[in-house]
């Protein structure tokens, strides 16, 4: 999988409770995509929404990612 894919996949968990994303090329992908609806601030997501399987699925792609910083 390329870094972009991967970090579609990651934010495609975030995406599926319905959270918008800072990130313009990301926020228009989802935006493409007949099941996404967006209606949750990015700096009002909580993690929380997220069970155990989907944070520990989200730790693995983040292993995988290049790093950014």
């Amino acid at each position: 999988m390329t870094p972009y894919t991967l970090c579609l996949a990651r934010n495609e968990i975030y995406a599926r409770h319905g959270r918008l994303f800072d990130d313009q090329n990301i926020q228009e992908y989802f935006d493409s995509l007949p099941w996404y609806e967006g209606t949750v601030a990015p700096e009002d997501f909580d993690d929380e929404l997220l069970n155990q399987i989907e944070k520990t699925n989200i730790n693995k792609i983040l292993l995988l990612e290049p790093n950014t910083e």
